[in-house]
C-alpha cells in the first residue's frame, strides 16, 4: 500500500505543480496590483481545491485502469498489478487514491485560505493608506 500511496502522491503532485505554475504566472502578470494578484491566486487555488474534492468523490466510480496511477503501477509492479484487477483490488486502489486526493485538497484549501487572508489584509491596508 505504501507504493500505491507514493505513486498516487506523485501523480497528484505532478498535476498540482502544473496548476501552481499557471496560478503563479497569473499572479505575476497582475503584480502591479498586489491585492488583485493575491485575490486572484486565492480564487484560483480555491478552484483547484474544488477540483480535487470533486475528483476524490468521483474516484469510486472511475475506471482506474485509465489513470496515470494505474500506468505507473503497471510499469513498477508488472505482474503485481494484475492482482489489483479484481473488484477488491479496484476498491483498495480507489480508497487510496481518494484518500490522497482529499489529503491534497485539505492542503490546497489551507493555501487558498492563506492567500484569501493576505488579500483581505492588502485590501485593508490600501483602504487605510488612501
Amino acid at each position: 500500500m505504501d507504493t500505491i500511496r507514493t505513486l498516487a502522491d506523485h501523480s497528484i503532485r505532478r498535476v498540482l505543480s502544473a496548476l501552481a505554475l499557471g496560478i503563479a504566472v497569473i499572479m505575476a502578470v497582475l503584480a502591479a496590483e498586489p491585492p488583485l494578484a493575491v485575490q486572484s491566486g486565492a480564487l484560483l487555488t480555491a478552484a483547484v481545491w474544488l477540483g480535487l474534492w470533486g475528483a476524490a468523490l468521483r474516484v469510486p466510480h472511475m475506471d482506474l485502469r485509465r489513470t496515470s496511477l494505474w500506468r505507473q503501477l503497471s510499469v513498477l509492479a508488472g505482474e503485481g498489478a494484475q492482482r489489483l484487477r479484481g473488484v477488491r483490488g479496484h476498491r483498495q486502489l480507489a480508497a487510496v487514491l481518494a484518500e490522497r486526493l482529499m489529503w491534497h485538497a485539505d492542503r490546497t484549501a489551507l493555501a487558498a485560505l492563506g492567500l484569501g487572508s493576505l488579500a483581505l489584509l492588502l485590501h485593508g491596508a490600501r483602504l487605510l493608506h488612501n
